[in-house]
């Protein structure tokens, strides 16, 4: 889906997979924006969720709202019998996943055809996100690497922050056939610190592989 946009922005190159001095210098003191298309989304449900998730995974207790780095991709902890994995290859993640193997009930299920990201990245982007969310998003309250379900410009969603290459960076996960309406919401938000239009997918394989 391609997202069209009002408002005339700078558009910055692609990252390639790596942040350039270059690309960090087009978001400068602002807040950049961009649509994510490349990551597939697991719900992992039930009593065994976690026993299921820590037999190939190796984490720490993860706490409600925790975020995980594993070998697949960014695990979410969003209940006690609730998970998200974020990958770029689902079918690897399913592979590695049998819920045969452990005792209890849980589910898998691709929701990836049903949910929509957007990424704010800068050093401002935590001052946009409280214009349309009641979250508190300050350092004390909403570190890196934590994740919360919220209402956000009137719409359920899944926000969480995962900095990269030292920028600050949130990604909000929401219905597919909302995305392109809180995506207008948030850009009309950015303008105030200097908003940048980036390419899509062109911070995420930073962190997920």
């Amino acid at each position: 889906m391609t997202l069209a946009t009002r408002s005339k922005l700078s558009i910055a190159p692609a990252f390639n997979g790596a942040i350039s001095r270059q690309q960090i210098e087009t978001v400068g003191d602002g807040v950049g924006i961009t649509q994510v298309t490349a990551w597939s989304f697991l719900h992992v449900r039930g009593t065994s969720a976690e026993k299921l998730l820590s037999g190939p995974y190796s984490f720490s207790q993860m706490t409600i709202g925790a975020i995980e780095q594993v070998a697949d991709g960014i695990l979410v902890r969003l209940r006690r019998d609730e998970f998200l994995l974020l990958t770029t290859d689902l079918k690897t993640a399913i592979d590695h996943l049998d819920p045969k193997s452990v005792e209890g009930l849980v589910t898998l299920t691709d929701i990836t055809h049903g949910r929509g990201v957007i990424g704010l990245f800068g050093p401002r982007a935590q001052d946009v996100l409280p214009k349309i969310c009641a979250l508190d998003f300050s350092q004390g309250k909403f570190p890196d690497m934590h994740a919360a379900q919220a209402m956000l410009a009137n719409v359920r969603a899944l926000v969480f922050r995962m900095d990269s290459a030292q920028l600050p960076g949130y990604f909000v996960i929401v219905d597919r056939s909302l995305t392109g309406y809180v995506w207008q919401i948030i850009l009309d938000a950015v303008h105030e610190w200097g908003g940048v239009a980036l390419n899509p997918d062109s911070l995420d394989r930073k962190r997920i592989k």
